[in-house]
């Protein structure tokens, strides 16, 4: 018998230690009341590591509260911030929630791989092609929480193709017919060519011939290759109060134009 009790005393203890092991205490309530506890952890909405006391450590990839409602589908950050996303169309050149076009870093990334400070960043500071959407404080968190909730979505890749961009070629760039006579009012990352064109007196054009496009066009229609041409051709016959002159194109320039368009 006291054989059999010892076994059975060290077989509980084994699964209280695994136990233990499996489940660990949250560090993060020593200091931080619960909330949500129906997520499961603290870690599901703000990362961080809860298996630690140092603050540094455990506040490490952090994500606040302004941004944590990400996994939260009917959060009003959280809608208001995919409303955003496709009102300033993030994705005429990233891949957001699964789904845009691959001209610049993929978005859905980020909650895996990035500092939501970082994120805060790049949108403040925009890259040369990207458009400077003067972002309000509330804004860039709405818009930050839709990214990561794209991520969450999305899932983590195990693998990626791996996705080169240029966002200045001077070599060829000068040489482009968008370069030559769009490149003063507008601007455009292109796949081909990389960054064409300086100017910020016209929209950026990045993904114009794609769904991710605004439908700008008239009567709030999408942009086409044949509508394009409408609008080259004359565009105060479209839109009279247009600053924008003709731009008479040839046929090999009408090639080189959609070449640099181009996506795929």
């Amino acid at each position: 018998m006291g054989l059999r009790a010892s076994v059975l005393t060290a077989v509980l203890l084994l699964i209280w230690l695994c136990s233990a092991q499996a489940a660990p205490r949250d560090l993060c309530l020593d200091c931080h009341p619960a909330h949500y506890t129906e997520q499961g952890s603290c870690r599901y909405c703000h990362r961080g590591n809860p298996q630690t006391s140092r603050k540094e450590l455990a506040h490490g990839n952090l994500i606040k509260g302004q941004q944590a409602s990400f996994t939260n589908p009917r959060s009003a950050s959280l809608v208001a911030g995919k409303k955003l996303a496709d009102q300033t169309a993030c994705r005429r050149c990233h891949t957001l929630a699964g789904t845009g076009n691959r001209l610049a870093s993929n978005l859905d990334s980020l909650l895996w791989t990035t500092k939501p400070e970082l994120i805060r960043k790049a949108l403040v500071e925009p890259a040369q092609q990207m458009p400077d959407f003067h972002f309000s404080p509330p804004d860039l968190d709405r818009l930050i929480t839709a990214i990561l909730a794209g991520g969450l979505q999305a899932g983590k890749a195990t693998r990626e193709p791996p996705l080169l961009v240029h966002f200045s070629n001077l070599q060829t760039g000068q040489q482009t017919f968008f370069t030559r006579q769009c490149g003063g009012c507008h601007k455009l990352l292109s796949k081909r060519d990389g960054g064409l064109g300086r100017g910020i007196a016209g929209p950026n054009l990045s993904g114009l011939l794609t769904r991710f496009y605004p439908p700008t066009f008239e009567n709030g229609s999408s942009w086409s290759e044949e509508r394009l041409k409408l609008w080259l051709k004359n565009p105060r016959a479209i839109r009279p109060q247009t600053l924008m002159r003709p731009v008479p194109l040839n046929d090999e320039e009408w090639r080189q134009l959609l070449q640099s368009l181009a996506v795929d």
